[in-house]
């Protein structure tokens, strides 16, 4: 019989074949989706938890932009003692009563209710590192939730954390003055241990990868005070470079720069090492007239009083060789400063006023001011040019963009 719509039999019986073959290859696809899926929750079922959930939801962005208006207030819980520091793109708040979490848009993504006699914070950007100085308490937050929760045997003197999330802790036991002990990110677990019978450990940093643990160590000799600088290989326990410093009293010690150098704040001088604790530069300062310092990733800041009277002060920013980058003097009180990206924000009494210092230039230009009707504490920033002016009560946040439109409108 002959075919009436002119179709080659072989031809369908192809087409029919491909059909079933294409149909047969979606469902082992969908086959072996569907059972990498339920391998990947057994095998990584620990690791699936609520808060890996809250990320995702918390940085899934549905809208290109930001609809929540540059100037808007946060409303936060402060105390006198209370801490402010940058935790990614949002502000934390650490007190005695606990640790906050705020965002830009002004939610708050947590608080945590915990006592502490003297709450202290240390922070690598992505983590908190919260402990009680009076105290045994300690905890790491990240932008999420509260991820790890401990209390010593001893009271905690002084903590640290690197980039990676590891930390160290400064302790005493009864038979030691002073000890170190640096514990894993993950879990807590204890990877190194230095105690030391006759010294005073006053302050500790870990390097990027947790391998070597440096201690600022204090002891009286002859009646002056001596402060040692002390490295550990955490992998061995050896110790691996000693420096002593004469009728010197240590305040606080850090790696920067990706381990590229060491800075020691003392009682009378900012110092910078390189990697085998070999001092590179100095930059002395006076210890009656500095009012604060701040570590940035850029700079080290240091603000001064001109003279015991007046409001005037000074402040002076240091590279990690202690070369002086720049100053800037003000006929107000300075209460606070944040650095990021080239630009300054310095917090006074009435007003916030805003610096560029050109990396290529090298000269501090004034940007813009902000007068202030209300009396600030401090200022933060982060790398998106988006500042937050601090109260007792609320903060205020504002772009630099915005303010420079209005600082140069007519």
């Amino acid at each position: 019989m002959e075919n009436p719509q002119n179709v080659d039999p072989g031809l369908s019986a192809y087409y029919r074949k491909a059909t079933v073959a294409i149909k047969l290859v979606r469902f082992l696809v969908l086959l072996g989706f569907v059972v990498f899926a339920v391998f990947c929750i057994g095998f990584f079922k620990d690791n699936i938890t609520m808060d890996n959930v809250r990320y995702l939801v918390k940085y899934m962005d549905l809208f290109s932009t930001d609809s929540t208006p540059s100037n808007a207030e946060i409303a936060i819980t402060t105390e006198e003692n209370s801490s402010f520091v940058m935790l990614g793109s949002d502000l934390a708040v650490v007190s005695n009563s606990g640790v906050g979490l705020y965002d830009f848009a002004g939610n708050k993504l947590y608080q945590y209710e915990t006592a502490y006699a003297n709450a202290a914070v240390e922070s690598n950007g992505k983590n908190l590192l919260v402990y009680d100085t009076q105290g045994k308490k300690l905890s790491v937050y990240n932008a999420v939730s509260k991820v790890l929760d401990m209390e010593l045997e001893y009271n905690i003197k002084a903590a640290c954390i690197n980039d990676l999330g590891y930390f160290a802790v400064i302790n005493s036991e009864k038979t030691y003055r002073s000890g170190v002990i640096v514990f894993d990110r993950e879990n807590g677990k204890e990877l190194f241990r230095w105690m030391s019978p006759d010294k005073y450990l006053t302050g500790v940093t870990l390097n990027a990868v947790a391998t070597t643990v440096v201690c600022t160590a204090v002891s009286n000799r002859n009646g002056a005070f001596c402060t040692e600088l002390v490295a550990y290989d955490t992998r061995t326990g050896e110790k691996t470079v000693e420096r002593t410093l004469e009728d010197t009293l240590a305040l606080k010690i850090g790696y920067v720069q990706n381990d590229a150098a060491l800075y020691v704040l003392t009682d009378s001088a900012f110092l910078c090492y390189d990697k085998e604790l070999n001092l590179v530069g100095s930059a002395a300062y006076n210890p009656d007239n500095a009012k604060f310092f701040r570590v940035f990733d850029d700079c080290f800041l240091i603000a001064e009083s001109n003279n015991l009277s007046g409001n005037s002060m000074t402040v002076r920013a240091y590279a990690y060789d202690a070369s002086l980058l720049f100053e800037c003097s003000t006929e107000e009180r300075i209460l606070d400063a944040a650095y990021v990206d080239g630009t300054l924000y310095l917090l006074e009494s009435s007003r916030l006023a805003v610096y560029d210092y050109g990396t290529v230039e090298q000269v501090l230009t004034p940007l813009a001011e902000q007068p202030l009707g209300v009396q600030y504490r401090a200022v933060r920033a982060d790398t998106y040019g988006r500042y937050i002016l601090i109260s007792a009560k609320n903060a205020k946040r504002n772009s630099l963009a915005l303010l420079l439109e209005d600082f140069t409108a007519p």
